[in-house]
């Protein structure tokens, strides 16, 4: 039987030269040389490795060889490796002596015979392999023998195990008394395992309590192990395999884990085998007070698992119509305390059940509800919002749709979910979310009146551009009068352009008017994107060009970019994303210096099916942690006072509700691009 590694041989001399030799001449055979100049290095390498022999001159400096043989000698697992001594000066009788009182085997002189040498380390390399080959050999003899014992103890185990088993399955059949049957097993269960006590508790688990139990002994006591909280929740907790728990608890409250053996050695220990009613914890077996948990294997533990089985199924013949009843109860008072309304729909899609919450949701008294179709309660007529997808609660097995429902007492939105059942009715779900509308609105209006302040200097300045040139026409037309130098066509031409920039006053109010007001009752139309575009850039370019931001707008070579939607919606997203890239830019410029030219590149294209349109600037970009949270409600990175931290919110709900996505790159320091991308309607121009 060969060893993991060569046998080590530690040589040790004052003089390099000598070991060079010594090593030389070693060299030959199939050994690890280790090298030591020093007694106290010396000691270091017997501590460290196994030696199979040890080679020392006894005349050095410091320690001599004598003094290092004895020091090695103390150590435990270097009692009994032999030591040669080699000397050129010390080898009169005396010397020769005290090496062999150190602990040395052999004494030579220098100069040595190099061949008498080698076969003195030939013959202890040797007693060294067959050394350690014996101690392998008897470790395996005694490994052997204890899995023999082991063996046959599990062989016994088992075959007792079978009896109990059979004897318990037999109790357990027909008519039989529950606690006496229990008792019966209990006790074969305590005298298989040598245990002092087994019990059958039947635990609450919400409660913590044990509500009743039966105990192998006849007494009507019983302590579960300390803290007896966390005993109940791991007992309850823990996933099973073999129908047994994989943690059982010794008497001091550690577990014993299956095939790991035990975490805390005990002279008893405790096992809890769980007791289920189908799927679900009913209680356990806890035997108490049994010694030689070590020797059961992780199969004989599964085992034990089935007087769990066999309780479990016994009792849930008893148990079974109880909790049917139970259960029937406890769901139908879940549906009838529901916050929300539950409707039950048949194929034909005529309601058959609903609980209380759906009476108020409709405005109903009590059954009023029974025999109305669904498709008359929640109609496509009186759809809230864009779902374009609706065609009928039948149509599909899972719909989600808002609608207006009207009753005595006003008008509300219910959002309504259905799902389909295996009989092919409809379980509908109806939620009152009037008031969360109506907040929404609230916010996005408050957003949008947000973004017309912070344009209100550039819509002054647009203002005021037309409302020069009336005024300079208007001086110069009145000169011209007085001095008689206006002709027909000099008054027309005058007159033409005051009228322009009357007409262009009059329309930035009418659109500036039309962008502020609430529009939630605006009916969802076709529009051209590129138009929407240019509506935001009227209201705030002059705004952007007096700070010194350039914008590009590239409206893209094909004009259909029609998409279906809420216009004004559409151009506060576009708004949204303008006066970010402003902020980001005029932060940039304050740290980059006067050289530095703000760009924002705006552009709209059509790809396949969709509209995209990109904002890009050359800002200073958003870091990576950032870009996970921006679309979150009041999350913003901008400093106290500069934004509420809603636009992107209010941004992403718009564009989701477009049916369109909306996606942020960027690279901190450099800029970020905002692309937007929406469905195309594909509606004749």
């Amino acid at each position: 039987m060969a060893i993991a590694e060569k046998p080590k041989i530690l040589i040790v001399d004052d003089i390099e030269v000598n070991l060079i030799l010594l090593e030389t001449v070693l060299r030959k055979e199939n050994a690890t040389i280790l090298r030591s100049t020093s007694g106290r290095d010396a000691l270091v390498l017997a501590a460290e490795n196994d030696l199979a022999l040890i080679i020392l001159d006894v005349s050095m400096p410091g320690m001599n060889g004598f003094e290092l043989a004895e020091r090695i000698r103390q150590m435990e697992h270097n009692v009994l490796t032999p030591i040669i001594f080699i000397s050129a000066i010390l080898y009169d009788q005396q010397s020769i002596l005290q090496g062999y009182q150190a602990g040395a085997v052999d004494y030579l002189t220098k100069p040595f015979q190099n061949e008498a040498l080698l076969g003195k380390v030939r013959m202890f390399l040797k007693l060294y392999l067959q050394n350690h080959e014996l101690q392998q050999t008897s470790q395996a003899l005694r490994e052997s023998v204890l899995r023999y014992q082991k063996a046959e103890q599990t062989l016994l185990f088992r075959f007792r195990l079978e009896r109990i088993v059979s004897l318990a399955s037999a109790r357990f059949s027909g008519r039989f008394d529950p606690e006496s049957s229990m008792q019966f097993m209990l006790i074969d269960l305590a005298q298989l395992l040598d245990a002092r006590d087994a019990s059958f508790l039947v635990l609450d688990r919400e409660k913590a309590l044990v509500t009743s139990f039966v105990s192998s002994s006849g007494s009507r006591k019983i302590s579960l192990p300390e803290p007896r909280d966390s005993f109940l929740k791991e007992l309850f907790g823990t996933d099973s395999q073999c129908n047994v728990f994989n943690h059982y608890v010794t008497s001091d409250n550690n577990w014993y884990k299956a095939g790991k053996g035990l975490v805390a050695t005990d002279d008893e220990s405790n096992l809890a085998i769980p007791v289920n009613l189908g799927d679900k914890p009913y209680g356990c077996i806890l035997i108490t007070g049994f010694s030689g948990i070590e020797t059961l294997e992780k199969q004989d533990f599964c085992s034990l698992g089935v007087f769990g089985t066999i309780t479990g199924n016994a009792l849930e013949r008893n148990f079974t119509r109880i909790q049917l009843e139970q259960s029937e109860q406890k769901y139908r008072s879940y549906i009838e305390n529901a916050p929300i309304g539950i409707l039950v729909a048949d194929s034909e899609g005529k309601t058959i059940a609903y609980n209380p919450a759906a009476n108020a949701v409709f405005g109903k008294s009590n059954g009023d509800l029974i025999g109305k179709n669904i498709n008359e309660l929640l109609s496509k007529e009186f759809l809230s919002g864009n779902f374009p997808e609706f065609e009928g609660w039948m149509k599909e097995d899972r719909i989600s749709a808002e609608f207006f429902v009207k009753s005595d007492k006003g008008t509300s939105v219910v959002r309504a979910e259905s799902v389909r059942l295996p009989d092919n009715s409809l379980l509908i779900f109806c939620s009152d979310i009037t008031a969360t509308r109506e907040m929404e609105k609230h916010l996005i209006h408050t957003e949008r009146m947000v973004g017309i302040g912070e344009m209100a200097t550039g819509i002054a300045h647009e203002i005021n551009q037309p409302l020069n040139i009336i005024s300079f026409g208007i001086d110069n037309l009145m000169h011209a009068i007085n001095s008689k130098q206006a002709d027909e066509e000099y008054i027309n031409d005058k007159s033409r352009k005051i009228f322009e920039g009357i007409h262009r006053m009059r329309t930035i109010i009418d659109h500036v008017r039309t962008f502020s007001r609430s529009n939630d009752d605006f009916i969802y139309s076709r529009f051209n994107i590129s138009d929407t575009i240019a509506d935001a850039l009227s209201l705030i370019s002059e705004q952007y060009k007096s700070h010194g931001i350039s914008i590009n707008y590239q409206p893209g070579a094909e004009q259909n970019l029609y998409i279906t939607g809420n216009t004004y919606k559409i151009e506060q997203v576009i708004l949204n994303l303008l006066s970010n890239s402003r902020d980001a830019l005029e932060e940039k410029k304050q740290l980059a210096g006067a050289d530095f030219q703000p760009v924002i590149d705006l552009s709209a294209s059509r790809e396949d099916n969709h509209i995209i349109v990109k904002v890009c600037d050359n800002g200073t970009g958003i870091a990576e942690e950032h870009l996970a949270n921006i679309f979150a409600p009041f999350y913003t990175t901008k400093e106290p006072g500069k934004g509420t931290g809603l636009g992107l919110a209010i941004s992403y709900g718009i564009i989701k509700e477009h049916k369109g996505e909306i996606v942020f790159k960027s690279n901190l320091g450099q800029g970020t691009e905002a692309i937007l991308k929406l469905p195309a309607d594909h509606a004749q121009q």
